[in-house]
C-alpha cells in the first residue's frame, strides 16, 4: 500500500500514460489498427494504476479528505479515461480516444505534481457537499465530451474545405452532421448538471457558515457558465448558429471551463481551496 503513496505510482501512472498516447498518436497518423489496440490496452493498465491510487488515497485518508479540490483533479482524469474505456468499447470514434486523453494526461500530470501531498477539508455537511462534487464533476465531464465533438467537428470540416479528406485518416471520423448533434446533446446535459451542483453548493455553504456564497470568483464564474452554455443551447437550437460556427462557440465555452476548473478554483477561490 505504500507504493500507491509512493512517487513511483504516479510515475508509472505518467509513463503508461505517455504510451498509451503515443500508440494512439501513431494510429491518428499511419491507421495503424495494432497501434490503437496496444494504446488501447495501456490505457486500461492506466485506468488500473489511478483506480488503485484512488483507492489507496481512500483508505489511508478520510474520505472527505479525498474529496477534496486537490485531490479531485486525480479523479476527473480517472473518469475521463473511463467514459474513453466505454465509447471505444461500444463505439469507437477514431480520434476521440486520443483527444480525450490527452487532456485526461494533463490532468494526471497536474495532479501528481502539484497535488500529490493530501490535503484538508473543510467539514461541515458531508453528504450534501459530496453530492454537490459529484454532480459538478458529472456537468464537467459532460462538457468534456461536447468539446471533443466540436473539436473532431472542427477538424474534420477543415480537412473538407481543404480537401484532405480522401488522402487521409479522416475518412473514418463519423459524419459533420452526428458530430454536431453529439457536441449539442452533451453541452445540453451538462448545463442542468453544472446549475444543480451550483444550488446543492450554494446550500452546503449556507448550512455550514450561515451565509450566503454571492462573491466568491468560483461560483461567479459557474454562473458565467451558465450563461454561455445556455446561450449556446438556445441559438443552436433555434437555428441561429450552426456547424463550424456552433462548434468554435462550443470551443471557447470549455476554454471558460478550464479556466474556472484550474485558474479561479485553485488561485482565487477562497473555499474551493482546502
Amino acid at each position: 500500500m505504500a507504493f500507491l503513496h509512493s512517487s513511483m505510482a504516479y510515475l508509472l501512472m505518467i509513463g503508461l500514460y505517455a504510451v498509451s498516447i503515443i500508440l494512439f498518436y501513431l494510429d491518428f497518423l499511419h491507421d495503424n489498427r495494432i497501434a490503437s489496440r496496444l494504446g488501447l490496452a495501456m490505457l486500461s493498465l492506466v485506468w488500473i494504476v489511478v483506480t488503485m491510487i484512488m483507492g489507496g488515497r481512500m483508505i489511508f485518508d478520510r474520505p472527505l479528505v479525498f474529496f477534496s479540490s486537490g485531490q479531485v483533479i486525480v479523479l476527473f482524469a480517472w473518469l475521463l479515461i473511463t467514459v474513453s474505456l466505454i465509447v471505444n468499447y461500444f463505439s469507437a470514434i477514431d480520434y476521440f480516444t486520443l483527444f480525450m486523453n490527452i487532456l485526461g494526461f494533463i490532468f494526471a500530470i497536474f495532479d501528481a505534481f502539484v497535488h500529490s501531498q493530501s490535503l484538508e477539508a473543510t467539514y461541515g455537511q458531508h453528504d450534501l457537499l459530496l453530492l454537490h462534487i459529484g454532480v459538478a464533476l458529472l456537468s464537467y465531464i459532460a462538457f468534456t465530451l461536447s468539446f471533443m465533438f466540436s473539436l473532431l467537428y472542427v477538424l474534420e470540416d477543415s480537412a473538407l474545405r481543404l480537401k484532405r479528406f480522401q488522402s487521409g485518416s479522416f475518412r473514418r471520423l463519423p459524419p459533420l452532421e452526428r458530430l454536431d448533434v453529439y457536441a449539442y446533446r452533451s453541452a445540453v446535459i451538462g448545463l442542468p448538471l453544472l446549475l444543480l451542483g451550483m444550488i446543492l453548493g450554494a446550500l452546503w455553504y449556507f448550512l455550514l457558515s450561515g451565509h450566503v456564497v454571492l462573491f466568491d470568483p468560483k461560483p461567479i464564474g459557474a454562473f458565467f457558465l451558465v450563461l454561455l452554455y445556455g446561450f449556446y443551447a438556445y441559438a443552436r437550437s433555434g437555428g441561429w448558429i450552426t456547424g463550424r460556427i456552433a462548434a468554435w462557440v462550443n470551443l471557447s465555452c470549455f476554454f471558460v471551463v478550464l479556466i474556472n476548473f484550474l485558474v479561479v478554483g485553485e488561485l482565487a477561490s477562497d473555499f474551493h481551496r482546502w
